[in-house]
């Protein structure tokens, strides 16, 4: 199997997955109805978003330019994501 299409099939598992983790956050926030379990969901979405971005756009997009700039902005959004969460942490 080639290096690439692994890469993508762990990226859309990876996707799929965060997206179930996003959906029961957001069932449990219609439950409690408490803005940290919301604030957390952000976090955690922006987080998935970040870890999937490079893979997507290697997908896309062949150009070394775009790939550099798409893990420099993936780990932008893993630090806001985490900042979110932390936030949502502390805000209780």
């Amino acid at each position: 199997m080639d290096i690439s299409v692994l890469n993508s099939f762990l990226a859309i598992i990876t996707l799929a997955l965060g997206g179930a983790l996003i959906v029961y956050m957001y069932e449990a926030y219609k439950l409690v109805k408490q803005q940290s379990i919301l604030l957390l969901m952000y976090g955690v979405f922006t987080i998935i978003i970040g870890i999937v971005l490079p893979d997507i756009v290697s997908l896309f997009f062949q150009d070394t330019f775009a790939v550099f700039w798409s893990e420099i902005f993936s780990r932008f959004l893993a630090i806001i994501g985490i900042c979110v969460i932390i936030y949502s942490i502390l805000r209780g």
